[in-house]
């Protein structure tokens, strides 16, 4: 069975809603090569509201767009929810 690191720098008691499950799941998804993945102006304020220890998220421009991509604590959990298909 794998072993998955899940204590991650926030909250203990916090709990990922569905939309933030989703947004997750959106990074990895539409991640390139290097990892990032772009963030349209409107999904932007959604991604500032997942947890920091999770993904990076940086403003690109002055248009309010952005990127993001997953931390490795947010890849472990990832790994995680796929495993227990969440």
């Amino acid at each position: 069975m794998p072993h998955f690191n899940l204590e991650i720098a926030m909250n203990e008691t916090t709990k990922l809603d569905g939309r933030q499950k989703h947004l997750l799941r959106l990074v990895v998804q539409g991640a390139g090569a290097d990892g990032w993945t772009p963030v349209s102006e409107p999904v932007f304020p959604l991604m500032e509201k997942v947890p920091q220890a999770l993904i990076e998220l940086e403003r690109v421009g002055d248009e309010g767009r952005g990127r993001a991509r997953l931390t490795t604590e947010g890849e472990s959990v990832i790994n995680a929810m796929a495993w227990l298909g969440a």
